[in-house]
């Protein structure tokens, strides 16, 4: 079955439309963004979602993922780790195009681990589904993944929509994090952190901004507890990742 764009709210009241969903969504906290993110996709028959955000290229933290509908059992399982046997979300934030479960194998050789998420999968939902990739700011990057009803096939207008909600969902959740994650860096810890990323040693910072080599491992030793890392290169990544270093 087809079901077909629906003219202005699905379900007045019950957070269906577009409109609705943007402005609940740019007010939103976290949860009240998968609430409101959740009930949009409930208006138009999806009761299965995952959301998978991930963190910010060579930046702290794990992926952050968002379940609705599932067993609970499957839930744990995939929160515990088991996304990462998912291939749905391995070839969607790789190759950056929306695509079918059904048609993934055909899409990437798969490992012997996502064969066997692939037949549990099946055991939870019978039916097919849609990988969407998402994008965020210095690689944030991310995947929704939509189970549609069995024997139900979204229009075309329709699955433009859940892709533009998914997109749109996931630059606000990238916001969110952003301003619950700035980094208090000082001017003069940046400045620092710009010179590592330049591969330059503590000695040259000194002598760059005039100051002794005993302060500027001062500063790095604060870079490191601030980014949550333990070396130079893996601060230089972290600064590049996070936009706090700009590379020539």
């Amino acid at each position: 079955m087809i079901y077909a764009l629906p003219t202005g709210r699905a379900s007045p009241g019950k957070g269906g439309g577009m409109e609705e969903f943007f402005s609940q969504a740019d007010t939103a906290d976290v949860p009240g963004l998968w609430k409101a993110f959740s009930a949009f996709y409930k208006a138009h028959g999806i009761r299965r979602l995952t959301t998978i955000h991930m963190p910010a290229i060579g930046g702290p933290g794990t992926a952050a993922i968002h379940m609705q509908g599932y067993p609970a059992e499957w839930t744990q399982r995939y929160l515990d780790g088991m996304h990462t046997d998912d291939p749905f979300r391995l070839h969607a934030t790789v190759h950056g195009t929306p695509f079918r479960w059904s048609a993934i194998r055909a899409l990437r050789a798969l490992t012997p681990a996502q064969e066997a998420y692939l037949a549990g999968l099946a055991k939870v939902h019978g039916g097919d589904g849609i990988a969407i990739p998402v994008f965020g700011p210095h690689g944030r990057n991310g995947c929704v993944e939509i189970a549609l009803p069995k024997g139900e096939e979204p229009g075309r207008d329709v699955e433009r929509l859940f892709r533009i909600v998914a997109q749109y969902a996931h630059q606000r959740y990238c916001e969110i994090v952003s301003d619950d994650d700035a980094l208090p860096l000082s001017p003069r810890e940046l400045e620092v952190l710009a010179w590592v990323a330049r591969g330059k040693s503590n000695s040259v910072i000194a002598d760059i901004i005039g100051v002794s080599a005993n302060t500027v491992d001062t500063h790095l030793r604060r870079i490191y507890a601030k980014l949550d890392v333990s070396d130079r290169v893996s601060a230089a990544l972290a600064g590049i990742g996070r936009g706090l270093v700009e590379m020539p």
